[in-house]
Parts: C-alpha cells; structure tokens; sequence
C-alpha cells in the first residue's frame, strides 16, 4: 500500500523563503551594528589601557611627570623639521612601553608645506597617529586604514599633555593638572551632557563623552558605527 507523502508547493516555498529574506533584511544591520559597536569599544578600551599603563611606566623609568619630557611647541614648529621632532618623542618616550607590528616616521610635503604624522601599527590592526604640538595629539583608528577613516566612527582623538599646557596660571592650569593622557579636552567637558553636545558639534570631542560612558556606544551616540 503506497503512503501519500505530501511536499510543499513552489509557492508556499518562495513564501517561505520570502519570509526569511525580510526577517534577515530587518535584522542583521542591526546585528553587524551591534558587533561594530562591541569590537570599538574593546579596542578603544585596550587601547586607553595601554597607553595610560605606558606613560605611567615611562614616568616610573625617566623619574619626571609627562608634562615634562621634551616636546614640540606650536609657536617654534618649523613644518620641514617637525615630523622628525615627533617621531623623536614617540620613539623616546613611549616605544619602549607600546607593543606594534611597525612604525612609520612622517614625511614632509614640500610642495604642499605639509608634515605627515608618526603612525603607529598595532597587532590588532588597530592604527595612532602621533603629532606634537601644544599637546601631543594622538589619533586612535579603531580599524586601520578600513574605512571610513573619520572622527567619531572610526577614529578617537585623544593626548598627552606637555610644558606648554602646565605653564599656565589659572583657570587651565587647574584644569590640565594631573592630566598626562586622557580623552581630548576632557577636563573643560567635565560632565556627561557638556561632553555629549561637545560631541555632536564636533567630532573630535567624542572621546571624551565616551570616557562617561567606560566606551560603551549606545543609541544617543551621534554618529554611526
């Protein structure tokens, strides 16, 4: 005796198939969001991790503050000479400390008056670029050179303080004290909410409202990730 074996009809499986393709459509961009945020947060974590714990063991070493070390100053920066100066205190200062794949010494743009950046490439592929100035300014790439290559998604800015920022009387000098490396600006936005706005103004400020928030992205974030 032959059993009827019942099967599914052409279009009761482009349906089905139909269903899923709209259920995938609504739900991974939001799971590939939700990755993206989760791996920046890691490594920006990492990342402060690693150079809070450099300086610290820099400063131990050499037996002066960071404020200190040799520095470029604005006023006295000769653009041709510059980026020779820069990759001179990265390589002092803070190699010995920082563990990389490589480091590229900038180069100088003649035709444009233009210094390159010392750039810094992490195991993970993770990238800094280093320039000295009133500050020493350090620019984070969560992903290298991977797009989009902008502030706020993917790259943090973030510096070290030097002898200029301490010569100060005052107001700023109280606020840059005991603030060898931390999130850029993060001493004047000094709340949550002023760091947010700073933030959505201008993305160079992200990473101090992403200090408030231990570099957890969520929903009020102004830029996408």
């Amino acid at each position: 005796m032959k059993k009827n074996i019942s099967a599914f009809t052409l279009s009761e499986v482009l349906i089905t198939l139909g269903i899923i393709g709209v259920v995938a459509s609504m739900t991974i961009p939001s799971l590939i969001q939700k990755y993206k945020r989760q791996e920046t947060t890691a490594r920006l974590k990492k990342f402060y991790s690693t150079m809070s714990q450099a300086i610290m063991r820099a400063e131990a070493d050499l037996g002066t503050k960071v404020y200190e070390w040799d520095s470029v100053t604005m006023s006295s920066v000769n653009p041709g000479q510059s980026y020779n100066e820069t990759y001179a205190y990265y390589k002092k200062y803070l190699d010995p400390y920082i563990k990389t794949l490589k480091v590229e010494k900038g180069v100088y743009d003649t035709e444009n008056n233009i210094d390159a950046k010392t750039k810094v490439y992490f195991p993970d592929s993770s990238t800094m670029e280093v320039n000295a100035g009133y500050c020493v300014s350090l620019y984070y790439d969560v992903n290298g050179d991977k797009k989009p290559n902008e502030l706020g998604r993917d790259i943090f800015l973030f510096f070290i303080a030097t002898s200029f920022i301490h010569q100060f009387e005052g107001r700023e000098q109280e606020l840059y004290e005991n603030r060898s490396f931390d999130a850029v600006y993060l001493p004047i936005y000094n709340t949550k909410a002023k760091a947010l706005n700073a933030c959505k103004s201008d993305a160079k400020y992200c990473s101090s409202y992403l200090i408030y928030n231990n570099f957890e992205i969520t929903n009020e974030y102004p830029y996408k990730i």
